[in-house]
């Protein structure tokens, strides 16, 4: 019975790690701001998640999601986000960006489905050079 209660205590410890670490790599910090041309500067990495055409959303201190924007450059220690310049005057040195993780799988919902029949695409769809469409 022992051995059960401290498998479950370890099994529950990995998976609160597992989750808080999650949002800790997925988040960086404003480091730069180009008000001028709309460029916000983060000490995010191509490591962290932040690749070229990622989403990027900035957050005040309560929490409150302020912009949006995509990662135009990256490297090893920053990565730079292109969001409006009317806008950029509301970002602070230290603010949170993280990763929007919606628009990514809004992109995936968007993709035709594929197939090789009528009976694949539902009562309302047909099969067209192997993708589902609607009548």
């Amino acid at each position: 019975m022992k051995k059960i209660n401290i498998l479950f205590s370890s099994l529950a410890i990995i998976v609160i790690a597992t989750v808080s670490f999650q949002s800790i790599a997925m988040a960086a910090q404003v480091t730069r701001i180009n008000e001028k041309k709309g460029f916000i500067f983060i000490d995010g990495s191509i490591s962290d998640g932040f690749v070229m055409g990622a989403n990027v959303c900035f957050y005040s201190s309560s929490g409150e999601e302020i912009t949006c924007g995509r990662v135009e450059q990256t490297s090893e220690s920053f990565a730079r986000v292109k969001i409006n310049n009317r806008i950029a005057n509301q970002i602070r040195y230290g603010m949170e960006a993280r990763l929007s993780v919606e628009k990514e799988s809004q992109e995936e919902k968007t993709e035709p489905q594929t197939c090789t029949d009528d009976s694949e695409c539902g009562n309302a769809g047909f099969c067209f050079n192997g993708n589902c469409q609607q009548r």
